[in-house]
């Protein structure tokens, strides 16, 4: 009596174990673009929020004071960052301010970079900026509109969408 493994036992056994080594190599990498979107939607809120809270505690920009908000400044659909900046005004009542980003990035603070292979998929109908204006803080949308929609998109097609209203709230993905 032979003892042994015949080749054909040894095909079946290769072509099972090459097959589950290929599936979990796949979702391996699914799982890394969806781990990507989901941190890049985290951390947008969690700037969203930075962002209110800079406008709640009356923070300074730079050596120029306490500007008249903040904001979150996007560059459109198909972006890969987002600019955090200050809403400032030549006049202490903030009475000429323009509740926009400067072109000249005069007003930026920070410009951030969502992860690689995520982007900007859609801004409800246009939106460029969001502005949190204390002491509430309220807050303003260029262009006007009630509430704000943001979805990101990563390579394969899977989106998180994050969703602010104008008495502040931000949701989480």
């Amino acid at each position: 009596m032979n003892k042994g493994f015949t080749v054909v036992e040894m095909l079946v056994v290769l072509s099972i174990i090459g097959t589950i080594t290929g599936i979990v190599v796949f979702n391996v990498g699914s799982q890394q673009r969806n781990l990507a979107l989901l941190r890049s939607a985290q951390n947008l809120s969690l700037n969203l929020r930075r962002v209110e809270n800079f406008a709640l505690s009356s923070k300074t920009f730079k050596t120029s004071g306490v500007p008249c908000g903040w904001g979150i400044h996007f560059s459109g659909a198909g972006s890969t960052n987002y600019i955090i900046f200050a809403d400032k005004a030549i006049n202490a009542n903030c009475s000429d301010r323009d509740f926009a980003r400067a072109v000249d990035g005069s007003e930026d603070l920070e410009n951030i970079n969502i992860d690689l292979q995520i982007t900007f998929s859609s801004l409800s109908d246009g939106l460029s900026d969001v502005i949190f204006s204390p002491p509430e803080p309220s807050v303003v949308f260029v262009p006007n509109q009630t509430t704000a929609t943001i979805v990101l998109v990563n390579k394969s097609g899977t989106t998180k969408t994050i969703n602010i209203n104008k008495a502040g709230f931000i949701s989480s993905p």
